[in-house]
């Protein structure tokens, strides 16, 4: 008696994949995953700063602006709830990949009405975020959820201590690292008189930016550059007035293409990654500035008390110091700027340990994995239960 031959074929897998603002770690995902013969949907709440995607990636966008990290935005979300689960059931899928809490309760609910895969891809663990009145039933929630996800992805080892364990037998970390190209000719550093620092991305005030340009106003031959999105308009303007007349400072806060932010860290001598460590959500980041600079071959200086600051002790690519602490800003900027030896080892140690263990095509094998368990488990399940309908 003949057996039934399954071909596994990645082409066959559909995915939509769901998201309540841009993000680069979503892109980095969804383009490793067309690139590997699946055919990919998004939906998506496009607010903010702009999110390129290859063209052939079908895109359900509400275009809302609201704002992000922001308690305002709470009024909004009614709206794009209604419209993430209309193209939920609207659209034809394998395996929901939902980001964050507010998109995978909507994906948990479509699954089990369409019969089909989620993974829960948590780049923010909701419960860290709440008040503290609702916090405890959120972190219930989602802790119960997890449990019903086909595969659950993190971004940092640290992230099972912050969801409360091993809640789900298939827990697989993905590090935020970049995929872009940082192998090109690196510009000849040693070539100018000043000492640039870098920051790209997400602009808030708990990543102290105000401080590095109080820093920068007590240091010299230093340039800052400054490329990013800063949504809120209070603390916008509280630095483009700190910045307004200061030759050695750069500053642009309404979002930029993300090779931008490659270029720009490949031209630097140092970034800088402050994350406030009293925020939960923070002390677990996995933040794309710390990759970065790894790939770039420059140091990084973080604060205490944060999974960026155990990997930079780890594999000694950069200068940990208290948060909110100008002084030690300011003497480890003066360290590196100073010493060419350090500044040198520090930036080869980074660039060493991201090719060994924090690259891209590390991750993507990762996430690649997942989605060939999980699909060739579902087909077999399909294929069971047509034998035992036959039967």
């Amino acid at each position: 008696m003949g057996g039934i031959i399954i071909k596994m074929n990645s082409n066959a897998g559909k995915i939509v994949m769901t998201i309540s603002y841009p993000d680069v770690r979503l892109k980095k995902e969804l383009e490793s995953l067309e690139r590997n013969g699946y055919q990919v949907n998004l939906i998506m709440w496009q607010r903010g700063w702009p999110l390129q995607l290859p063209e052939t990636v079908k895109v359900r966008a509400l275009k809302l602006d609201a704002p992000t990290g922001d308690y305002r935005s709470i009024f909004y979300f009614p709206l794009w709830w209604a419209y993430l689960f209309t193209w939920l059931i609207l659209t034809d899928w394998d395996v929901i990949h939902s980001v964050n809490l507010d998109t995978y309760f909507f994906g948990v609910l479509a699954s089990r009405i369409k019969q089909k895969a989620v993974v829960y891809d948590i780049f923010d663990f909701y419960g860290d975020m709440m008040p503290e009145r609702f916090r405890g039933l959120v972190v219930a929630i989602d802790r119960f959820l997890i449990r019903l996800a086909d595969a659950v992805i993190i971004a940092d080892d640290s992230r099972i201590e912050q969801i409360g364990g091993p809640l789900n037998e298939e827990i697989i970390t993905i590090n935020n690292v970049p995929t872009a190209d940082f192998n090109s000719k690196k510009p000849q550093h040693d070539s100018r008189d000043y000492f640039k620092i870098f920051i790209g991305g997400k602009i808030i005030p708990e990543r102290c930016i105000h401080l590095v340009l109080k820093a920068v106003d007590k240091l010299d031959d230093v340039q800052l550059t400054i490329r990013g999105y800063c949504g809120d308009n209070n603390y916008k303007k509280q630095l483009l007035d700190k910045a307004q007349g200061k030759d050695n400072v750069d500053l642009y806060l309404e979002g930029v293409p993300y090779q931008d932010i490659v270029d720009e860290t490949l031209d630097s001598d140092l970034t800088i990654a402050l994350y406030d460590p009293q925020i939960p959500k923070n002390r677990y980041a996995s933040p794309n500035k710390l990759f970065e600079a790894m790939a770039s071959g420059i140091p990084i200086i973080v604060n205490e008390d944060t999974s960026m600051a155990h990997i930079v002790t780890q594999e000694n690519c950069g200068l940990v110091i208290p948060y909110q602490n100008l002084k030690s800003l300011v003497e480890s900027i003066q360290i590196l700027q100073s010493r060419k030896k350090l500044h040198h080892l520090l930036g080869e140690n980074g660039s060493r340990a991201y090719k060994d263990k924090y690259n891209w095509p590390v991750m993507e094998k990762r996430l690649l994995d997942i989605y060939e368990r999980i699909i060739s488990t579902r087909l077999r399940v399909r294929v069971s239960n047509a034998q035992l309908m036959k039967a």
